[in-house]
């Protein structure tokens, strides 16, 4: 059942969040602004055209609008997230700008989502917004560490898992110092996750020593960042990104992406 004492709280909170006042949003709508001080006060509710038009200024769902209940319960709150998402999908999935790349085109639709959600957290509510206007985000704080980047990066790490941390072998230390190497660097860019690159390729691409190659590609594979694949029937033979470790190639190649910014936002909204 609709709270409209909440549904006007909520009103409210859209309204400032986007610095809009009563008379700037009773323009937009196209009703008075003692109307929209009503609805804000929960003295009464707006028709269907003045809620569709409510929504379409502060850019939500007629559903959010409406969506009254309490939310304290956080696997309530994912549950209804990951419900959103996934009738998001399922709704556009068919649409026909899906149709060349469905993969691609949802995975820039996801982006989207994430973004919204990495971006609330407990603290300044105007530092929030900025931050999320610049697409920028650093935290750091009891939970972990967060990054958020619009070039492409987004990445946790909890705080249980940093405590594990510890020094590792000199095996592992080998492979990764080969793979933040010149070289290392230039074989894993030359490589792809969805298509093989045949060796000639990745030679002609890197300008590398034949020996140094092979020594890397060896290396490489041994430590499940890339994988051969070979098909006789096919003339799509060649090397590719692990769908294991290869991820771990790609984070350690995104961490010197950001060592090397130098324009970023530090929001540190979490303490203690």
């Amino acid at each position: 059942m609709l709270d409209q004492k909440v549904f006007g709280d909520k009103l409210r909170n859209h309204r400032k969040r986007l610095g809009l006042t009563q008379e700037k949003v009773a323009e937009r709508v196209g009703v008075s602004p003692q109307a929209i001080s009503k609805w804000e006060a929960g003295d009464c509710l707006p028709d269907c055209f003045n809620l569709k038009a409510l929504s379409d200024v502060y850019k939500i769902s007629t559903d959010v609008l409406l969506e009254t209940e309490t939310n304290d319960d956080i696997e309530a709150v994912a549950s209804k997230i990951e419900q959103l998402g996934t009738e998001f999908i399922w709704a556009t999935a068919n649409c026909d700008r899906y149709d060349t790349n469905l993969r691609q085109e949802l995975g820039e639709d996801l982006w989207k989502m994430w973004k919204g959600i990495y971006f609330a957290e407990v603290g300044n509510r105007q530092k929030q917004e900025e931050s999320k206007r610049q697409g920028n985000l650093r935290i750091i704080g009891s939970f972990g560490t967060k990054i958020w980047d619009d070039d492409g990066v987004a990445c946790v790490i909890q705080s249980e898992l940093i405590k594990k941390l510890t020094v590792f072998d000199k095996e592992t230390i080998d492979v990764m110092n080969a793979l933040c190497s010149e070289e290392g660097q230039k074989l894993i860019l030359s490589l792809r996750c969805d298509i093989p690159t045949p060796k000639q390729e990745i030679i002609e691409k890197t300008n590398m020593d034949i020996s140094r190659l092979n020594e890397l590609l060896l290396m490489f594979t041994e430590s499940r960042m890339i994988e051969y694949v070979a098909d006789n029937r096919s003339p799509d033979s060649g090397y590719l990104m692990s769908g294991h470790c290869g991820i771990a190639a790609y984070m350690a190649l995104a961490a010197m992406f950001i060592l090397n910014k130098t324009r970023y936002t530090v929001s540190q909204f979490l303490i203690g």
